[in-house]
């Protein structure tokens, strides 16, 4: 296959995979980034780690603005709190509301979903091939 179409193939598949994404996040009012967020906020609260916004900055790759406004979005929509550290007035920690607890569940069966989807494609040998070909792709973008 020239590799126009397997990037053609990748592009499509990724699109598809997104569209499903937004679909489900739509009716929740929030992006992508948004929900990474608070996926994040997730599993470093399961962790035991308080997360202040210079950790979402650096987690998502945002300025400090952009975080900062999505942070209020989020925030004003009850998804996250945001709470003074004490003896430190200008560190305010990020906390999961139940309702963004429950948002972050309702996205791992959505992705929960989309690993079926890519599983029901591939035999299991072709599973594991797929799964060290993402990684070898991903140590290359990153290395």
């Amino acid at each position: 296959m020239e590799n126009r179409r397997l990037f053609g193939l990748m592009c499509y598949v990724n699109r598809e995979m997104e569209r499903r994404n937004s679909e489900s996040l739509s009716s929740f009012g929030i992006s992508g980034a948004q929900l990474q967020t608070l996926v994040f906020v997730h599993r470093s609260a399961m962790q035991d780690k308080k997360v202040c916004q210079r950790d979402v900055e650096h987690e998502l790759n945002l300025r400090p603005s952009s975080v900062s406004t999505m942070l209020a979005n989020l925030t004003s929509c009850g998804y996250i709190t945001r709470n003074f550290a004490e003896g430190d007035a200008r560190t305010k920690f990020i906390e999961l509301t139940e309702k963004g607890e429950e948002l972050c569940k309702r996205n791992r069966e959505l992705m929960d979903k989309c690993d079926a989807i890519i599983q029901d494609a591939l035999t299991e040998e072709e599973q594991e091939q797929f799964k060290a070909l993402l990684i070898k792709i991903f140590n290359h973008i990153n290395g």
